[in-house]
């Protein structure tokens, strides 16, 4: 079996797992479509252990198969919790299929080396349902995206989907909690990006 195979070759069966997430799945598609985000063919599989994106791999994404099938009821999170995760690994994807952009200057400088050695604890807990910003660190839009560059563009990304693209919205809550410059030119790269790519309307 690989990445790609929608059906499993013995039984029959979803061999992606999607089947046991369709909630979360409609949730995050809809809201790529209101950001006025094109479909760049990404692929979601449930399986054992850890999730995230591979650089070789950037179109799959790996959802913990514990957070919806677990053994102990605490595995499980709620949909909007998954559809939240869903948002940040598709923020990886995204930036793994456009590397190329984060060479620019103006994407290093808002979010810095994204090439830089990658030491994040698998075990950091994350609260994906949330849909407002922290109000603590001034340049961050969570205390997560502080810890790896890469981190800081998908968290930037999730926030960015959820929120639908509004960045008046978006800024008028920066400008209450009082976040730092650097903040809002992260979403500005972000929405000029893509609002550049072609298709955009």
């Amino acid at each position: 079996m690989d990445d790609w195979m929608a059906t499993c070759p013995w039984c029959g069966e979803d061999a992606t797992g999607r089947d046991l997430i369709p909630r979360a799945l409609r949730r995050a598609r809809r809201l790529l479509i209101v950001t006025r985000l094109r479909d760049w063919h990404y692929r979601v599989v449930l399986r054992p252990g850890v999730s995230g994106v591979a650089p070789r791999a950037p179109k799959v994404i790996e959802i913990d198969r514990r957070y919806v099938t677990g053994k102990r009821r605490r595995d499980e999170i709620s949909w909007n919790m998954l559809t939240g995760l869903l948002l940040h690994e598709l923020g990886h994807s995204f930036l793994y299929h456009h590397w190329s952009w984060t060479r620019t200057g103006r994407f290093r400088r808002a979010f810095g080396e994204v090439r830089k050695a990658y030491r994040v604890a698998d075990e950091h807990w994350v609260d994906f349902e949330r849909r407002r910003i922290a109000t603590t660190l001034t340049d961050y839009v969570s205390a997560y995206a502080s810890t790896h560059p890469q981190e800081d563009f998908a968290e930037t990304f999730r926030f960015y989907v959820a929120r639908r693209g509004r960045l008046r919205e978006l800024f008028a809550e920066f400008g209450r909690k009082r976040k730092g410059v650097r903040v809002y030119e992260k979403f500005l790269v972000l929405h000029d990006f893509v609002r550049g790519l072609r298709g955009w309307k």
